[in-house]
């Protein structure tokens, strides 16, 4: 399990709770990389093996690379309503 620079530089600034939940959410990922039955897991269109799991009022978006069988943290962000408009 890899976190890029900007998770890492989130996560330091989260409240406990976000990092627990994070904490378990790596636990989950390393032995079911895309864990459909525990979160909402969305596969991101356009590109193979990026993913994106909501936690709580956060947006976690990863990458999944299935030859090395390693995950990688991209970012980590609070969601509000202009989150998903385009």
């Amino acid at each position: 399990m890899e976190y890029s620079n900007n998770a890492l530089k989130y996560l330091k600034k989260a409240e406990p709770k976000l990092r627990e939940r994070m904490h378990l959410l790596a636990d989950i990922l390393m032995h079911e990389p895309v864990p459909a039955k525990h979160y909402d897991v969305l596969k991101l269109s356009g590109s193979d093996g990026y993913y994106r799991i909501r936690l709580s009022s956060h947006r976690v978006q990863y990458f999944v690379d299935w030859d090395n069988k390693k995950i990688q943290i991209l970012d980590v962000e609070r969601r509000d309503e202009n989150t998903y408009r385009g």
